[in-house]
């Protein structure tokens, strides 16, 4: 090949190079605005794609069981998760607020204070300290949830572009497979060796963090529900999301609460409830983390928690409410990553 050729030809690549990036650079600005909707349809179709593979072992092969096994699975999947979000967000809009004007007659009025008994008045001094700190708190909470209730809109659009993904996620998973393989090619079988220790590693971290989280959360308020706590719906979202992180519990929300209740029961003389949440949140909701985790998990998966800490708080700041799902799930591929790297020094 003569300096001519040679000049061609690196013209040629040079200017491949310059249209790629160029291309990519514009397929990433028109996806960009649904990029979080891509991701949670992504990471939702791989969570449930074991359910999807039932589905078609079940469907008759004389069926297109393909695409109705998708269509089923997303319908699975909005009726388990879209729809209860959906239902919760609106009613944490609407708790966050009353939550907010509670929270200020209680701290200005200081009702449930004035019959406390003598040992216990010297303490209710210093809680109206807490009055800006927690109007700070409960305020950044209401703006998100106000600010997602009034872009309806953009939410369900957002909502169809995530069930639509799945279904093609569903469909041509292992097309995607294979076109991964191509695309980055790796030694025979080290493709299976990631996507298995990927699977544990993610289906350890969502169902040893956040479905046992969720399950708190529920208890929770189910229990705050019944022993007719104020916003219940509200307190319990708090606590499913304060049991995701690591080292924190469930009982950050619940011990304050009964101490409310024990503080009021003073006014009112019902200190049956106090004790009730008491033995409830000791013995069910604190406990059942380490009762349903072992079983569920096993030791199949094993997460250094500072990567669920900085994958759900990184992925929240990044994503939103659907880093939750996304952060951790993206750190975990690093994670994979940093193994495989290590193996082939």
């Amino acid at each position: 090949m003569n300096k001519e050729e040679q000049r061609l030809e690196s013209y040629r690549r040079t200017v491949a190079v310059i249209v790629a990036v160029v291309v990519v650079t514009l397929s990433f600005l028109i996806i960009r605005p649904f990029l979080v909707a891509i991701l949670s349809a992504a990471a939702l179709a791989y969570i449930f794609y074991p359910f999807y593979l039932n589905i078609l072992r079940l469907l008759p092969k004389k069926l297109r069981a393909k695409e109705l096994g998708s269509v089923l699975t997303c319908l699975f999947i909005v009726l388990l998760v879209l729809v209860p979000t959906v239902f919760v967000t609106i009613v944490l809009g609407s708790e966050a607020r009353s939550g907010y004007v509670f929270l200020q007659n209680f701290m200005l009025n200081q009702q449930p204070l004035n019959n406390l008994p003598p040992f216990l008045t010297q303490f209710a001094g210093f809680l109206p300290q807490f009055k800006e700190l927690t109007a700070d708190l409960v305020g950044q909470l209401v703006g998100p949830l106000q600010s997602i209730i009034k872009s309806v809109p953009v939410v369900i659009l957002n909502i169809f572009i995530t069930v639509f993904s799945m279904y093609y996620f569903l469909k041509h998973g292992k097309d995607l497979y294979n076109f991964f393989a191509e695309l980055v090619p790796l030694p025979t079988g080290r493709y299976k060796q990631i996507i298995a220790r990927f699977d544990d590693l993610s289906r350890g971290m969502i169902m040893g963090q956040i479905v046992v989280a969720l399950v708190q959360g529920v208890l929770a308020g189910c229990g705050f529900l019944l022993l007719g706590v104020p916003n219940p719906v509200l307190l319990g979202f708090l606590t499913a999301i304060i049991s995701i992180f690591p080292l924190l519990g469930a009982a950050i929300v619940w011990v304050p609460v009964d101490v409310y209740l024990f503080l009021s029961a003073f006014s009112t003389g019902e200190f049956w409830r106090a004790i009730v949440l008491l033995v409830y949140g000791t013995f069910v909701i604190s406990l059942i983390d380490n009762i349903i985790k072992p079983k569920i998990v096993g030791d199949r998966a094993k997460i250094h928690p500072l990567i669920i800490l900085f994958g759900i708080l990184g992925g929240i700041q990044l994503f939103g409410i659907a880093g939750i799902l996304i952060g951790p799930l993206i750190l975990t591929i690093f994670d994979v990553g940093i193994e495989i790297y290590k193996e082939t020094l």
